[in-house]
């Protein structure tokens, strides 16, 4: 290769995470409201929402999901197509009973859904996902105490993780039974059964041989596997909703999907920011609160706790 063409690639990074930066900062203010506003026509009673703030293990849900439903092995191409999201749920398969779509979505609730799956994740892990996640793609805060000031704060595109999960677990599907909360620590430990759960609320109830290859075929390793197929392929531009190729050297969107991992990693003051703001909301999904007593924390909701999985 010239030297030419040598130097040219760094512009053309630096270029990259320029745009994508500013794609970044725009999408996360109002201007997405009229946005969102027009995703959401079209919505049919049959249909399934999945919602979930981001980082949260949505990805494996589907994938898994994917091959419980239809019986196909999963790939970036055949769930993407099959799974959209609200911005193309148009475009949907109708795999659902009475016609229904499986759309997903990181919005906080809307009074359009008329059936949902939650599938939430211990906070302090989404935001060590999240923060990762941001830093491969070269966008957001570059310190972990600065990016806590804005996830807490709710400066993030989909708001605060606690408000975000209070908007589901205070829905009317939540009282009348259409609301199925799913903690992703439970599948993972329990990935059949849970899964199982899942079939049986959309409908599709399916047998345990089937869910168990469904679970093995969507290893973190083979999801990975998928992931690097999905980079090389000639037509990686036309998959739907394809994960964005990370700007860090060895970086990628499958994750090791650990649980936990915040123990290790936050100091007690990082963990007593988080907690502080979502103290009421992780001890009504029943996770551990370690730093604070219950009146510390900053939201308030007696509600009681879902039934979970």
């Amino acid at each position: 290769m010239s030297k030419e063409g040598q130097s040219s690639r760094p512009s053309a990074g630096r270029a990259k995470v320029f745009f994508r930066r500013l794609r970044h900062k725009i999408t996360s203010t109002k201007v997405r409201t009229p946005i969102i506003w027009w995703r959401h026509i079209g919505l049919k009673r049959e249909d399934v929402i999945l919602g979930s703030y981001p980082r949260s293990g949505s990805t494996w849900l589907r994938f898994t999901l994917f091959e419980i439903l239809t019986g196909k092995p999963s790939s970036f191409g055949d769930v993407n197509s099959a799974f959209r999201g609200l911005k193309d749920h148009r475009q949907a398969w109708h795999v659902l009973p009475g016609g229904g779509r499986f759309i997903g979505t990181h919005e906080p609730f809307r009074a359009s859904y008329r059936r949902a799956v939650y599938l939430v994740r211990d906070v302090r892990d989404v935001v060590l996902s999240e923060f990762a996640f941001e830093q491969n793609l070269g966008i957001g805060r570059q310190n972990l105490d600065e990016y806590l000031k804005d996830f807490v704060g709710g400066r993030k595109r989909h708001g605060s993780w606690q408000k975000h999960a209070q908007s589901w677990l205070d829905s009317p599907l939540a009282s009348n039974g259409d609301l199925l909360v799913i903690r992703y620590e439970d599948l993972r430990q329990d990935s059949v059964k849970t899964f199982m759960k899942i079939a049986d609320f959309l409908g599709m109830s399916k047998d345990r041989d089937a869910v168990e290859r469904a679970v093995a075929n969507n290893s973190v390793q083979r999801m990975r596997e998928k992931e690097d197929r999905l980079y090389k392929e000639e037509n990686y531009a036309a998959v739907p909703s394809r994960p964005v190729k990370s700007v860090q050297p060895g970086g990628r969107f499958i994750r090791s999907g650990k649980m936990g991992g915040w123990q290790q990693q936050l100091t007690q003051e990082q963990l007593r920011v988080i907690e502080e703001h979502t103290g009421n909301i992780l001890q009504r999904l029943q996770y551990p609160v370690v730093t604070l007593d219950s009146g510390s924390m900053s939201v308030e909701n007696a509600t009681a706790a879902p039934q979970l999985s």
